[in-house]
């Protein structure tokens, strides 16, 4: 297994877009002026490195250029954007398989304020989007974004793409860890999900990043989270780029990746960026964990013990006091990579060096 490495992405015209590439997946990030280069624009300007509408527009698309990477057969974006008042944006992608290219998919419109929906019934035969992520039928090795901001003051100043192989999704498991980085925990402040009637049971994702958030001194508390969260068209709080997006809306940078194995992860722990991790076990298969089973939970990875095993704040438990657990590492990482693909929150201040 080799380890991530970021370079630059070529594309057609020659501009270039920081990438992270794992053997199973690969995330394009666009945020800069020149990132934006070659992009057809209506109604759209670049100014410093973020995107707003053109003077007297109410709205505006740009389309990206086509980006080649490696093979993928499922798609998560993600986007870091200021929606005043009524604004919104609604990011699109479409994939390029052997058959042609898809039709848009569209990941439904963001906004601060209420009424963000993802899009339902999305299905041809090229694949589906559920909710946040798309999924195609058959591999595609290129794809390309379009984005529409609507409302004055709108403006994107990231995109972010992360494409993967369903089927390599576990290829990582067992990667031997770097020993320098265990013993390292970084102090995030210590939130339980299930103090709340009404909804706690399964806010386990806005208070995941409530509490990172609260780790970099933006402090807003669980239920504000997922009040900004919420999906109306899915009907919870579980949609991970709504969850980056609220981040990103608070100043932060935030995106969706998905890591190969914890070897990558101690890299990012020890940088001090806690991670929001997304699992799924059956009964038996997380030793420690204050809920039995689970189709899908976030937690917060904060660091590892001086053993290598994962030290999390879990919002499962019971109490604000019980969220710190450690986890066995070969079960933490199994349930991690085969339910997920390593998916993951990097949620950090802009400028930040990361691993």
């Amino acid at each position: 297994m080799r380890a991530a490495f970021l370079t630059a992405l070529a594309l057609a015209g020659g501009a270039e877009a920081l990438t992270m590439a794992y053997p199973h997946s690969t995330t394009v990030i666009h945020e800069r002026a020149s990132d934006w280069a070659g992009a057809e624009r209506q109604g759209i300007e670049v100014q410093g490195d973020s995107l707003i509408l053109a003077p007297g527009a109410s709205a505006g698309i740009l389309t990206g250029q086509v980006l080649k990477v490696t093979p993928f057969d499922e798609l998560v974006p993600s986007w870091n954007a200021r929606t005043p008042g009524a604004g919104s944006v609604t990011v699109e992608v479409r994939a390029q398989t052997g058959a042609g290219w898809s039709r848009w998919f569209s990941f439904g419109t963001w906004r601060s304020g209420e009424g963000r929906s993802s899009l339902n019934g999305q299905k041809d035969a090229a694949g589906q989007v559920l909710t946040d992520t798309l999924r195609l039928n058959a591999k595609a090795s290129a794809y390309q974004y379009r984005v529409t901001l609507r409302g004055a003051g709108t403006a994107v100043r990231l995109l972010a793409f992360t494409t993967s192989d369903r089927a390599r999704r576990a290829d990582g498991l067992g990667q031997p860890g770097h020993r320098a980085t265990w013993g390292k925990i970084v102090n995030v402040p210590q939130r339980s999900q299930m103090l709340y009637p009404g909804g706690g049971e399964v806010w386990c994702s806005p208070t995941s990043v409530s509490m990172i958030l609260a780790q970099h001194g933006v402090n807003v508390t669980v239920p504000q989270a997922a009040a900004g969260t919420f999906d109306r068209a899915y009907g919870g709080t579980g949609n991970w780029p709504f969850n980056t997006a609220y981040a990103g809306a608070l100043g932060l940078r935030a995106f969706v990746t998905r890591l190969p194995n914890l070897a990558e992860a101690e890299r990012y722990t020890a940088a001090g960026l806690p991670l929001a991790v997304s699992l799924g076990w059956k009964k038996g298969e997380l030793p420690g964990a204050p809920i039995p089973s689970s189709d899908g939970h976030l937690m917060v990875l904060v660091g590892f013990d001086t053993q290598g095993n994962p030290v999390v704040n879990d919002p499962a438990a019971p109490t604000d006091v019980g969220v710190r657990r450690t986890y066995p590492r070969a079960a933490f990482e199994r349930q991690w990579l085969t339910h997920s693909g390593g998916l993951s929150y990097v949620i950090a201040p802009p400028g930040t060096q990361g691993p």
